[in-house]
């Protein structure tokens, strides 16, 4: 059974909204997100009301949190997360790739620590060729040591888990 939600979760979650709304303009005021149905909640609430043509009233009836809700999903259905790929075999559960391998999973590892040389300011002689030579294992080995890993120069779970959680980082500081 859900747990029931309070007053505050409830302006909460309503604040949020009308605060996700303000971003595509649609008129409404960037509230805080403080729990407090104060003025700035109301003034929003109201210009909400007033730009879909509900009757102004500064409060969330049953109508306006409706609306409200079904602008905020629609607003926000098309920014879900994309799916994800895991290229990295699940079993057998010690896998890893290591010099000599040649497979696409290679190719991917290369890429990503391309990506993440200029924040390491290491690979400098790793080419994306498919094939894990010694440049690769040298960039991975270098990778490790500078991530507290156990420098093997192979790519297992916990060093794949790392370079993605990196390269990801890397590309929310770009944004």
């Amino acid at each position: 059974m859900a747990t029931p939600i309070n007053k505050e979760q409830a302006i909460t979650n309503l604040q949020r909204y009308l605060r996700r709304l303000s971003y595509e303009g649609l008129d409404g005021k960037r509230v805080p997100i403080d729990g407090i149905l104060g003025s700035t909640t109301r003034e929003a609430l109201s210009e909400f009301q007033r730009a879909e043509g509900l009757p102004v009233t500064g409060t969330a009836d049953k109508r306006t949190w409706d609306a409200i809700f079904e602008e905020y999903s629609l607003v926000t259905q098309n920014e879900r997360l994309a799916e994800c790929l895991d290229p990295f075999p699940k079993n057998p559960p010690d896998y890893s790739v290591s010099l000599g391998d040649t497979l696409t999973l290679v190719s991917i590892i290369q890429l990503l620590l391309l990506e993440l040389r200029a924040t390491y300011d290491i690979f400098e002689d790793i080419s994306e060729s498919g094939v894990f030579d010694e440049q690769t294992e040298q960039a991975v080995r270098e990778f490790q040591l500078k991530n507290g890993l156990p420098p093997t120069g192979k790519v297992d779970r916990t060093t794949w888990n790392r370079i993605v959680r990196e390269y990801s980082s890397l590309e929310l500081r770009e944004e």
